[in-house]
C-alpha cells in the first residue's frame, strides 16, 4: 500500500535501505510492480550481489586469477551441515564463517584452529539459518582489506578513493567495521599501485552485472600483492565515519551531495517485456 501511495504522487525515492530487503532484491521487485519511481536498479542484480557465494562465482568467471582470486569457500544448507563440519575440521589454516547473504558482516567470525572448534562453528551456523538460508566456510585470506566503492551515471561508472581498513587479528567482523576504536579506516593514496588496481577491478565488475547508481566492494591484499574478492556491497551504508562516506568525502562529496548527484545523473531501470508473442517470432 505505501508503494502504491507513493507511485500514485509521482515521487522519486532514493533507496539507502541496506542489508535484507533493502538490497537483495526485495524492495526492487516492489518498486518495479508498483511503478515507483527511484534509485532501486534491477532486481535481479540485487539478488546477485547480496549472494556472496554467487557473487564470487561470477567474480572468477569473468576476470582471470591473474587479476583477482576468489577465497575457497563451502556453502552451508541445513541438510548438508555434517559434512561442512567435516571439511571444517580438515582444513589446516584458519576459516572464516559468515551468513551467505546479510549485510553489515553480522554472524561473521574468524576460526584460528577450526578443528578444535567444531562446537563453536556449528553453533555459529545454526544461529545464521534462524536468519538466512545458508552459511559460508570460506578460507582466510592473511593480509590487509581494501575497499572501494563507484557511482554510476547514466554514461559512465565513476570508482571512488580506495580505503583501506586496518583491524587487529587482520580480521574486520561487525565490531572491527562499526566501531572507530577498533578498526583504522584509511584512504589509501591515488597513485598507488593497489590504488589503480583495485579501482580498475571494481570498474570491470561494476560495468559487467548492471549496477546502477553506487556500489561498494570488499577485496583482500596480500603480502605478495595478490588481491582477493570477497564480496559486493550493493547498497553501502553511508553513516558518519564509514568507509563509504570516506570515500565520497575525498572525491568531494558529502552523502547529500551523492543523493543529489543520483537523481540528476542516473538511469532509471526499465524492466524488459516478458510476453513473447511466438507466433509473431
Amino acid at each position: 500500500m505505501a508503494f502504491d501511495a507513493i507511485a500514485s504522487r509521482s515521487e522519486y525515492v532514493v533507496n539507502l535501505l541496506h542489508g535484507q530487503f533493502g538490497e537483495d532484491g526485495g524492495v526492487q521487485t516492489i518498486a518495479g510492480l508498483s511503478g515507483v519511481r527511484g534509485t532501486f536498479g534491477d532486481p535481479h542484480v540485487a539478488s546477485l550481489t547480496m549472494n556472496k557465494y554467487a557473487m564470487a562465482s561470477f567474480v572468477s568467471s569473468i576476470l582471470p586469477a591473474e587479476m583477482v582470486k576468489v577465497p575457497k569457500t563451502t556453502l552451508i544448507k541445513p541438510r548438508n551441515v555434517a559434512e561442512a563440519m567435516q571439511v571444517a575440521k580438515s582444513i589446516q589454516g584458519p576459516i572464516v564463517v559468515k551468513p551467505n547473504s546479510l549485510g553489515s558482516s553480522l554472524f561473521s567470525k574468524l576460526f584460528h584452529d577450526p578443528g578444535r572448534s567444531e562446537a563453536e562453528i556449528e553453533a555459529l551456523v545454526r544461529t545464521i539459518f534462524t536468519y538466512d538460508s545458508a552459511a559460508l566456510l570460506q578460507e582466510f585470506i592473511p593480509g590487509e582489506e581494501y575497499t572501494c566503492g563507484c557511482i554510476v551515471s547514466s554514461s559512465d561508472i565513476i570508482p571512488l578513493p580506495v580505503v583501506e581498513i586496518e583491524a587487529d587479528m587482520q580480521f574486520c567482523g561487525r565490531d572491527q567495521k562499526y566501531s572507530s576504536r577498533v578498526a583504522r579506516k584509511t584512504v589509501v593514496d591515488l597513485e598507488s599501485e593497489i590504488s589503480d588496481r583495485v579501482r580498475t577491478l571494481v570498474k570491470s565488475i561494476a560495468s559487467s552485472i548492471d549496477i546502477y547508481n553506487m556500489a561498494r566492494f570488499d577485496f583482500r591484499v596480500t603480502d605478495d600483492s595478490q588481491i582477493w574478492f570477497l564480496e559486493c556491497n550493493y547498497i553501502p551504508g553511508v553513516a558518519k565515519d564509514g568507509s563509504f562516506e570516506l570515500m565520497l568525502n575525498r572525491y568531494g562529496m558529502t552523502v547529500i551531495d551523492l543523493i543529489s548527484w543520483i537523481v540528476s545523473n542516473s538511469t532509471p531501470f526499465v524492466a524488459p517485456e516478458h510476453y513473447i508473442n511466438y507466433e509473431s517470432i
